[in-house]
């Protein structure tokens, strides 16, 4: 039995879709009130013709990854656990929360596996984990979060989060940690990748000076499945299919969706008064900002990743990110 957590995320569906595709009996951990049939929707997405039926095999399970006592009994009979539960946040309002359910969150997955004897464990992190990209040097697993080298509360957490997994390793607990960038696929328009998409179906004028590394949710999840069957232990790895820059990424967006490319070059000083009116509109409203200082000033970076690591341990060929909007845009038609 196989068992995902964060089981109704961009991430988590696509691992349970491709481990029911292959036969593998996958037990589902949600938070109760978490919606279910978008994760069926999802499925229909990928297989129309036998989503219906993969999705019925889900045996789910509710818990609180925050609630260690609630999460026990999940991992009683599990081989393997592929942990995506994470909150995704760049809103300074969210610091605890991040540290709690991303920090304290994977401390209890570690020990809860432990506990119950889980063969493996495939943590699912980000590369806001990392330290901050140098100009002109491509980021690779070397680099390390510090306070100086990125400020970033969700990247603290993540950072945080992945310690856990290596006092797990060090415990006994064989795993291995991945660091997606930016995941394009389905999902809800809340959430970072559905946001994203939605900005993309509108088209932008705007474009900020950054580099960002992408990569679709099929590969994250193939890559996944393939390190935990393997021999591979305690190590992790970057997940970047191509690095691209905001104007190249939006401009190629632009054409699959039927959108004007972006003309409008966004300096930093107009990124911060935009986050500043942002916060500002923020306080009025009680609702979250659409831009915060950590993205403004992110935005302005030059992120580029190297995927060498990974390419070399399993001879991975990633999707091409025009690709991977192509295949995606009906989905969200």
């Amino acid at each position: 039995m196989m068992l995902v957590t964060g089981s109704t995320g961009i991430v988590g569906t696509r691992i349970l879709f491709d481990l029911l595709k292959s036969g593998e009996p996958v037990r589902a951990l949600k938070q109760k009130n978490s919606d279910t049939d978008f994760v069926r929707k999802v499925f229909n997405f990928y297989d129309p013709e036998k989503g219906n039926q993969l999705f019925e095999n889900i045996e789910w399970f509710d818990g609180d990854i925050t609630d260690i006592e609630s999460i026990i009994p999940a991992f009683r009979g599990i081989k393997h656990c592929y942990h995506c539960a994470a909150l995704v946040s760049y809103d300074p309002r969210d610091r605890e929360n991040l540290l709690e359910i991303n920090g304290l969150g994977t401390a209890n997955v570690v020990n809860a596996a432990l506990e119950n004897g889980v063969a493996k464990m495939c943590h699912i992190s980000s590369v806001s984990a990392l330290g901050r990209a140098k100009k002109g040097i491509l980021t690779d697993e070397t680099y390390h979060w510090t306070r100086e080298s990125n400020a970033s509360n969700y990247g603290m957490s993540k950072f945080m989060a992945e310690r856990e997994v290596w006092r797990g390793t060090a415990e006994g607990l064989p795993a291995v940690i991945v660091n997606p960038g930016v995941i394009l696929g389905p999902s809800k328009p809340d959430q970072s990748s559905g946001m994203l998409m939605s900005v993309l179906k509108k088209g932008v004028a705007f474009y900020p000076k950054g580099v960002v590394g992408y990569i679709d949710v099929r590969d994250v999840s193939a890559i996944c499945i393939q390190l935990t069957n393997s021999e591979i232990r305690n190590k992790r790895y970057l997940l970047i299919g191509e690095n691209k820059t905001y104007l190249d990424f939006l401009s190629t967006a632009a054409k699959i969706f039927g959108n004007k490319p972006p003309k409008i070059k966004l300096h930093p000083w107009m990124l911060t008064l935009g986050w500043i009116g942002a916060r500002g509109l923020s306080l009025i409203s009680g609702k979250k900002p659409k831009i915060t200082r950590e993205v403004a000033q992110s935005s302005s970076r030059e992120n580029a990743f190297s995927n060498e690591k990974i390419r070399e341990a399993i001879s991975f060929t990633f999707v091409p990110v025009e690709e991977a909007l192509l295949y995606y845009r009906s989905f969200f038609d």
